[in-house]
């Protein structure tokens, strides 16, 4: 399931089991190619929550969460930050880390 964080809400999902959170912007090309291959992992993997925060919408929570830059992902598991990556990856690499993070 994808869900969008707000200022409000952000907290609130990271307290999911395990979730992707991806920090992007609307004028980022990287962060739209990783959009599409997290839409085909949440259809693959609906058990996967990912949480996308616009830092440009919402620049607080790119500040309180140090994004330098976009895309940014974090693997989160119980609310802990498991794995921060900056940087677009494959969808083969996202699988691996899901694998890596939920089953590891």
């Amino acid at each position: 399931m994808i869900q969008y964080a707000t200022n409000e809400t952000y907290q609130d999902l990271l307290q999911q089991d395990f979730a992707i959170v991806d920090f992007f912007s609307d004028t980022c090309g990287p962060c739209k190619v990783l959009a599409k291959y997290l839409e085909e992992i949440t259809a693959e993997l609906p058990f996967v929550n990912i949480i996308k925060v616009n830092t440009s919408s919402y620049p607080k929570l790119g500040r309180d969460n140090e994004i330098d830059a976009v895309p940014t992902i974090f693997f989160v598991r119980n609310g802990e930050i498991k794995e921060r990556i900056v940087g677009l990856l494959t969808k083969d690499e996202v699988m691996d880390k899901i694998s890596e993070h939920y089953y590891g």
